[in-house]
């Protein structure tokens, strides 16, 4: 056989391997599922199995049958539709996790392998694991009346302002009645929700005070701490609580093309070092702002984290190409060593629209 006939029948060797593969992957068809993940939120160890179920409608002209499911826990369990499922129709897969005593975040994959799909579509069952601590005076030291929290204060994180801003808090009664939040909390902000998880606990049992935060509502950027007051029981007991957050302007993914039309903040400076200064003397100095992109940026919040820092903005609109200032006076009196100051800067650039400034000095 000659070196050209040679080559040619290991390309149809290679060619007829290649097919199988190339139709399976090519016929692989998957169900629609209504969701893919579902979220428990917190789950309490006491309150035992949880339940959940995934719904997938088979959309193909071929009819599919569920041939396996997998769970990569011992602690999640699964029951599945066996029969076959013609075009529109719909199965189920039913999920029970078992809470134990390990605690925290979790995120369980159920592989699902159908007789058109022997690869496997991959759904995610999440939550937070709360064990039951044996020590409740240790786990819930911070007490509000007849509650105990774990934490004095309640810490929402990052808040952005196209959807509101979920936490889950757990809560301990320690009193010998039963405990819910009076049917009206008139002293709440407009941007908080709360909600008691059981509206009503009972005594010496524990569950969540569920807490939305609005950052469209809240209306303003940067961080925040805020005192609430609410009222427990028809008695109206008053229980305050202190909360933080810190809230972002929330923008869509820009496109790479458009990366040069959207407003684009440039700053001469983003870190400033005053060196050794006198700490009975204040301190002053500017620095550029450019709008680098084509359309007017907007800034729209301009914050010290120091009641030292004065701050001055030149505009707070900026057409494309224009160039603006920021002058700030820092007193550092009062204060001794190496010291660090932050200014922030909020703006319409969907790219980056948080800028922080450090001010860097030696105070002598």
């Amino acid at each position: 056989m000659n070196q050209f006939a040679c080559y040619s029948l290991c390309l149809l060797i290679f060619g007829l391997f290649a097919l199988p593969l190339d139709a399976q992957t090519l016929d692989r068809k998957l169900l629609l599922w209504e969701q893919k993940s579902i979220d428990l939120g917190p789950v309490l160890e006491e309150n035992g199995v949880v339940e959940a179920t995934f719904y997938g409608l088979n959309p193909h002209q071929d009819s599919i049958y569920i041939t396996e499911v997998i769970t990569d826990c011992g602690c999640t369990a699964v029951g599945y539709s066996q029969d076959t499922l013609l075009t529109d129709k719909i199965a189920d897969i039913q999920v029970r996790f078992d809470p134990d005593y390990r605690g925290g975040q979790f995120s369980k994959a159920i592989i699902v392998r159908t007789n058109r799909d022997s690869v496997g579509d991959t759904l995610y069952l999440e939550g937070i694991n709360l064990p039951l601590p044996e020590n409740k005076d240790l786990a819930y030291p911070h007490r509000k009346g007849a509650f105990g929290f774990r934490l004095p204060t309640v810490h929402m994180g990052n808040v952005f302002t196209n959807i509101p801003k979920t936490k889950f808090v757990e809560v301990y009664n320690f009193g010998s009645d039963s405990l819910s939040l009076a049917l009206e909390q008139l002293d709440l902000p407009l941007h908080l929700h709360l909600v008691l998880i059981p509206e009503m606990i009972p005594q010496r049992e524990r569950g969540f005070l569920q807490i939305a935060y609005d950052g469209a509502i809240k209306s303003d950027l940067g961080y925040f701490e805020e005192n609430i007051s609410l009222t427990i029981g028809e008695e109206e007991v008053p229980l305050d609580l202190k909360l933080t957050a810190v809230v972002f302007e929330y923008f869509d993914p820009v496109p790479r093309s458009m990366e040069s039309v959207v407003p684009r903040v440039g700053l001469s400076e983003s870190e400033i070092d005053l060196k050794e200064i006198n700490a009975n003397r204040k301190v002053s100095k500017s620095l550029y702002i450019d709008n680098l992109g084509s359309e007017d940026l907007h800034i729209r919040k301009v914050m010290g984290n120091c009641d030292c820092l004065e701050i001055t903005l030149s505009d707070e609109i900026l057409i494309p190409g224009q160039r603006g200032s920021i002058a700030f006076e820092f007193d550092p009196k009062g204060r001794r060593g190496i010291d660090h100051k932050h200014i922030t800067l909020f703006t319409n650039d969907p790219i980056s629209p948080v800028k922080t400034i450090t001010i860097k000095s030696n105070i002598k």
